[in-house]
């Protein structure tokens, strides 16, 4: 069957036997599918989203292993009002969402602490909350409105790096990083003004990186031993020497390489190459001096005590300075320091000790904490 149209002034004939007409889709089936499968109103056989939710959750135990709590079944209560009320009143299109949940008591040998059997059993229905209802329009009503939910793009998890230019200092580039879970809270890394490192969890207020760890179970010590290589300082006859490390001191030194002697044998910001520094360390020079102005910017890497009376002079990252060498000098041969010199770190960690201690004295103060 031939069909005529006429396109301006020019008939226009159509040979096609296939009707153009092509019903469309339902595009807003898989929304509602998927919305209806997630809450298993569908009624299928198969597991829901929410019954795998919390299958993975539970079950939840306390810090002795004595209660536990298993997860039962859930069910979802129909609504109690139509669309149309709920917008006539200013009501969310909802469902209540209950759980039955079972709660094991154990029993336990009080010499060995294992399980011995189960003291009691209790399950119960628990109301969790009212979950909004899809509608047929793929819409939700909530407080009486009809509101759209749009789709997000969902981050990949893993780590991100990022370069910028500091908006105050010139030329100055500012390092931050994220971490993006597959599940849970994003922790932000940034810098601030004085290079001290801090951490946001899910952009919400900055505190100093150091806490983080230490929430992580990792002591001060332990910290300082990631992040800074660890310098031995030896005091002998009044004199702060330390050891030689061809690697370390290779290429521009910045301070003259002398031995316990007192010889210079290289001179500092002159090239000193690999094979020489190598060639030093096996002619027998172990020990160099190590300049007192630069010690005196350094920070102690274990804490200082006094072996006699047992009292901690100096605790672990405490600045140094002339009159704490001098302390120092009367009650020990060697001290540790954290070396910030080294190449490929900074004072950041440490800048966040710093900020940690100062946040937990304000703390003492007005909270009147001991400790």
């Amino acid at each position: 069957m031939l069909n005529s149209l006429y396109s301006g002034n020019r008939l226009r004939v159509d040979f096609s036997k296939v009707p153009k007409d092509i019903e469309i889709p339902n595009l807003l089936q898989l929304q509602k599918k998927s919305f209806d499968h997630f809450l298993n109103l569908d009624n299928s056989d198969d597991e829901s989203g929410i019954e795998k939710v919390f299958k993975a959750i539970f079950p939840i135990h306390d810090v002795q292993n004595r209660l536990n709590i298993e997860y039962v079944s859930s069910e979802i209560s129909k609504p109690k009002y139509s669309i149309r009320e709920c917008m006539e009143r200013g009501l969310t299109y909802s469902v209540n969402l209950k759980m039955k949940l079972r709660l094991l008591v154990h029993e336990r040998d009080e010499k060995t602490g294992k399980k011995i059997g189960v003291k009691d059993i209790k399950e119960q229905d628990i109301f969790i909350r009212d979950i909004p209802l899809m509608t047929d329009r793929i819409s939700f009503i909530i407080n009486g409105v009809e509101r759209v939910v749009v789709n997000q793009l969902h981050r990949s998890p893993g780590v991100i790096f990022k370069e910028e230019e500091s908006p105050t200092v010139l030329n100055k580039l500012i390092y931050t990083a994220q971490i993006i879970p597959d599940r849970g809270s994003w922790l932000y890394f940034e810098y601030d003004v004085k290079d001290v490192l801090y951490v946001r969890i899910n952009k919400r207020r900055k505190v100093p990186i150091t806490i983080l760890f230490r929430a992580l179970g990792y002591k001060k010590q332990d910290i300082i031993k990631l992040f800074y290589p660890i310098k031995t300082i030896y005091i002998k006859k009044g004199k702060f020497l330390t050891d030689f490390d061809p690697k370390e001191y290779s290429g521009r030194p910045d301070y003259d390489i002398i031995n316990e002697k007192g010889e210079v044998l290289h001179q500092a910001s002159k090239r000193l190459t690999v094979k020489k520094a190598e060639k030093l360390a096996e002619d027998g020079l172990k020990l160099i001096e190590y300049p007192a102005e630069i010690l005196a910017e350094r920070y102690l890497a274990d804490a200082v005590v006094d072996k006699k009376s047992g009292e901690v002079l100096f605790d672990s990252l405490t600045a140094l300075d002339e009159g704490k060498l001098a302390k120092i000098a009367n009650v020990e041969k060697k001290f540790t320091i954290a070396n910030d010199l080294a190449s490929g770190v900074d004072t950041s960690i440490i800048n966040s000790f710093i900020q940690d201690a100062d946040a937990l004295k304000l703390l003492q103060q007005s909270e009147g904490i001991d400790d």
